[in-house]
């Protein structure tokens, strides 16, 4: 009897054994399931993100921005309310970036600034007077330029006028209400392209130049009815960047200033 009450128990606990390692398979093949379920899925949605993605991202993750950018602030821009404004928003989401300011246009100070090795941007900020510079001072601006690199004047006419005089354009000035727009045919291979297809005008104080009055080699990048607000001019190996605007109204700033960041970047 012993015996037999032993062989059934042993039956028991080999049962016992079978179902044990048939639930532990089981849950093993589950397990590998919803693994091989959830690869799919998260691919999917690696895959999607970047479709989700604004233009300003993109511009943040595919442009590597300058780092030293020179900028005039002497007596012909307004240095309490627009400079230290204008040099704060260069360095938005720009932080690494330094602007260094300079006062002086006389011959000695202007070719040290312009003969910087390190620094491959020039920017005027919007100009209240014409600047006192002599045509030594000009052929140097020019030459800086045609090195390869990049000069940005921002908006108004006097600072059309100060560009006819030094690099020989005939830029004629014009009025277009906004909205403007990004010409696609032109901001291809640019840093333009990441702008949205439209930028709205932040006030009248927008200064706009007739699209057939740039010169060859000229660009429009953001116009309305062939006036252009934001154009870049190719000029030898090096660019000459306008924008037609004050920066003196944060009203719709953050789009104004994507536009800077463009023509600086360029």
């Amino acid at each position: 009897l012993t015996s037999q009450r032993r062989e059934e128990t042993m039956v028991s606990q080999r049962a016992l054994n079978t179902v044990s390692l048939s639930c532990a398979l089981g849950c093993l093949a589950l397990a590998a399931f919803h693994a091989s379920s959830a690869r799919p899925t998260a691919l999917f949605q690696d895959a999607a993100v970047p479709q989700q993605q604004t233009t300003e991202l993109s511009f943040l993750q595919t442009s590597s921005f300058v780092d030293q950018i020179y900028m005039y602030a002497g007596l012909a821009v307004d240095n309490k309310h627009e400079t230290g404004f204008i040099a704060k928003e260069i360095r938005k989401h720009n932080y690494q970036t330094m602007v260094r300011l300079f006062t002086s246009l006389d011959d000695a100070t202007f070719r040290a600034v312009l003969w910087d090795q390190s620094v491959h941007c020039l920017v005027w900020p919007p100009l209240v007077r014409y600047p006192g510079i002599s045509e030594t001072a000009k052929t140097d601006l020019r030459a800086y330029a045609a090195a390869g690199n990049n000069v940005v004047f921002l908006g108004n006419y006097v600072a059309v006028q100060f560009m006819n005089d030094v690099f020989g354009f005939q830029l004629t000035d014009d009025y277009q209400n906004g909205p403007y727009y990004r010409n696609d045919r032109n901001v291809r291979n640019t840093p333009f392209q990441f702008l949205p297809s439209r930028i709205e005008q932040a006030s009248i104080e927008t200064y706009a130049v007739k699209t057939r009055s740039l010169p060859p080699g000229g660009k429009s990048m953001l116009d309305t009815l062939g006036a252009t607000v934001a154009f870049v001019v190719r000029y030898d190996l090096g660019t000459v960047c306008y924008i037609g605007y004050n920066y003196n109204t944060p009203f719709h700033a953050d789009q104004w200033t994507r536009v800077l960041h463009c023509a600086i970047d360029m």
